[in-house]
């Protein structure tokens, strides 16, 4: 099949010429396939890693008494600090109960146009959950009320 040239180097027949180009068109769209999943794993990885972070930054902006908006703000600026997380749809909700509060954060992760068409676009979860003082000063009543339960007492009302 083949012969030797003078250079060196392997000559191929004519019959055989095509022969690469016919594996490569068959091989094509699997080693598509292949590489769009590698770059969707990696999004999808780096994503879960970012909302991770953002739900411990959640949960170190309500330890230092944020509100729920200022809450879901802080998640959103967090995120968009990253060019592909843009845009996304992110859930910031907040739980308290007397003991415990719990942090959870929702996005949508991006994906590779060709993932794009298969339906349904993956979201990444992360929640923190935080145990909440019994003696906190938040539950003081308001210093109004203080003030009028001394009054009391002294018999000034």
């Amino acid at each position: 099949m083949k012969k030797k040239i003078d250079n060196g180097y392997a000559a191929l027949k004519r019959e055989d010429l095509g022969q690469a180009l016919v594996e490569f068109v068959l091989i094509a769209p699997m080693l598509l396939i292949i590489i769009c999943g590698v770059l969707q794993l990696a999004l999808f990885c780096h994503a879960n890693l970012l909302v991770h972070m953002a739900v411990r930054q959640a949960a170190e902006v309500y330890l230092q008494g944020g509100s729920r908006q200022v809450i879901r703000d802080e998640v959103v600026r967090f995120l968009e600090q990253y060019p592909f997380m843009e845009g996304r749809i992110v859930s910031v909700r907040l739980d308290t109960s007397t003991l415990m509060a719990t942090v959870a954060v929702e996005c949508e992760v991006p994906v590779v146009p060709p993932i794009r068409m298969m339906g349904r676009r993956p979201t990444v979860k992360a929640s923190m959950s935080l145990g909440r003082e019994i003696f906190d000063i938040s539950r003081l009543p308001p210093l109004e009320l203080l003030n009028l339960f001394r009054k009391l007492l002294r018999g000034e009302v």
